[in-house]
């Protein structure tokens, strides 16, 4: 009885035994070389799995090679008739092949185009081809608009508005206001008069803000736009969403994951400007060796006028990667994807958008005149050296400006998408000339009894092809139908 009564005595004891901290953590070690084990031969598992699959690709794709290789030797006839011949021949083979296979994918991509665009460059586009309306409201409700999304959210873009004035002082630095007070002096000792002076120092101020000498500070102040640029289209993007509530900071980490994309985007804006920067120096090229004479002649007017002519036409095409500029922040889109989204979005749309473009510059002019203009006075009449009253003005509208850009062209993007795709086109499909307009209507006045009659509305009657005289006269113009050209 007392051997017995001794067992359960021991075990109750081991139970009673506490875990050291020594052995817990040996046991947590243990857990850990398991979960190791596991993770490993899953690894070891999708590795196996992955190169199986790649193999079975290379097998499959080089199965095709021989196969179209045998397909190309049996229909070759100099491969019957001279084998030496064929062989020596063959890299030229492969040459043609090579370019033909990147043909097909360059005129898969421009068919693709043509497909979701209505206009086609340097042709005649209808109008009932491609009308592609803007949900968007009038001009002056449309600024009205982005004002007061920026003035809900003044706190937000007043900080963003104070952190880019810092930055640009910081990287600029203050050494313009020594060449605006050299101007201004010099201006003094002309002697001009009130107004003269006056407009001189405010162009002067806008030249001295907008443009950066040096080389280094010019690349670190495009950094510091395209950064900028990023970051303020992130906020504009959660506040027109709806979302919630997001800061300044998480704008700048978040946001300026594309600025590889930006620079991309920089560059074709810089392909886009070469026929003008090309007009421009051709120009000073002519007219330093005196085939054209400066002033009011009739040569340098019509230079002048291409001049013109290339800048209208260079603004004209700037308008998609103007809007690039907000697809490209969306994550995850490719530069030149981008682009092409952007250019199927404004086809057709470019006037209209152009036009509102223009009206996003109005009230920053009004904004630089009201602003700029009294300190100017101020500090002409003050006479400061040491104070850069004008520089720190003109780099806080030169923010303010951008965040005003960043907010419109955004508003402006996201009617666009909210606009039907496709365009208006006429009621059966076919192509009705400006000149042929008038047969359409005589055609319409003229049915309209007996589409009474038959309780058919002269619309209805004219979709029908066949019943169309006008589109009958169009199809045997040229050349017969759709489905006619499409067999041929």
């Amino acid at each position: 009885m007392a051997k017995s009564d001794k067992k359960p005595d021991a075990e109750h004891k081991e139970e009673l035994v506490e875990v050291s901290r020594r052995e817990q953590r040996l046991r947590e070690r243990l857990l850990t070389v398991d979960e190791d084990m596991i993770h490993d031969e899953r690894r070891v598992h999708e590795n196996g799995e992955r190169r199986r699959e790649r193999l079975i690709r290379r097998i499959n794709k080089v199965r095709c090679r021989q196969e179209a290789k045998l397909d190309r030797l049996e229909s070759s006839r100099l491969y019957k008739k001279s084998k030496i011949l064929y062989a020596i021949l063959s890299p030229f083979f492969a040459i043609g092949r090579g370019v033909r296979s990147i043909w097909r994918k360059i005129r898969g991509r421009i068919d693709h185009h043509t497909k979701v665009t209505p206009h086609r460059s340097f042709y005649l586009t209808t109008h009932a081809q491609a009308v592609r309306q803007i949900n968007i409201s009038g001009y002056l409700r449309f600024v009205h608009e982005v004002g007061r999304l920026i003035w809900d959210n003044k706190w937000l873009y007043f900080k963003a508005l104070l952190l880019l004035t810092l930055a640009l002082l910081v990287v600029i630095g203050l050494g313009k206001q020594s060449n605006y007070n050299d101007v201004r002096e010099a201006l003094d000792a002309v002697g001009l008069n009130w107004f003269t002076q006056t407009v001189g120092l405010v162009t002067q101020a806008v030249i001295t803000s907008l443009t950066i000498s040096d080389a280094n500070k010019q690349m670190l102040a495009t950094v510091i736009f395209i950064v900028a640029w990023l970051a303020l289209t992130c906020l504009v993007r959660h506040i027109y969403g709806g979302r919630t509530k997001i800061k300044l900071r998480d704008a700048l980490y978040n946001g300026t994951g594309s600025i590889v994309q930006m620079f991309i985007l920089l560059f074709i804006l810089l392909v886009q400007t070469l026929p003008l920067a090309i007009a421009m120096i051709s120009y000073s090229a002519i007219t330093g060796a005196g085939y054209i004479n400066t002033g009011i002649k009739i040569e340098n007017m019509a230079a002048w006028c291409v001049i013109v002519i290339i800048g209208i036409l260079t603004v004209y095409w700037m308008i998609t990667t103007l809007l690039c500029a907000v697809t490209i922040t969306i994550p995850g889109i490719y530069p030149f994807r981008a682009f092409f989204e952007t250019s199927v979005l404004v086809s057709g749309r470019r006037v209209k958008i152009l036009f509102r473009v223009l009206m996003m510059l109005v009230p920053l002019a009004l904004l630089w005149l009201i602003v700029l203009v009294p300190v100017v006075i101020l500090d002409n009449a003050l006479k400061l050296q040491y104070v850069p009253l004008v520089q720190v003005v003109t780099t806080l509208l030169v923010a303010a400006s951008m965040i005003w850009i960043s907010v419109y062209l955004y508003m402006l993007y996201r009617r666009l998408l909210d606009s039907p795709e496709q365009p208006i086109g006429t009621s059966n499909n076919q192509i009705i000339w400006p000149w042929q307009r008038k047969k359409r209507k005589a055609e319409l006045k003229r049915r309209a009894s007996q589409a009474k009659a038959e309780h058919k509305t002269p619309e209805e009657e004219m979709t029908e092809p066949e019943n169309n005289p006008v589109t009958k006269k169009m199809t045997k113009k040229s050349g017969g139908s759709d489905e006619s050209k499409s067999d041929k």
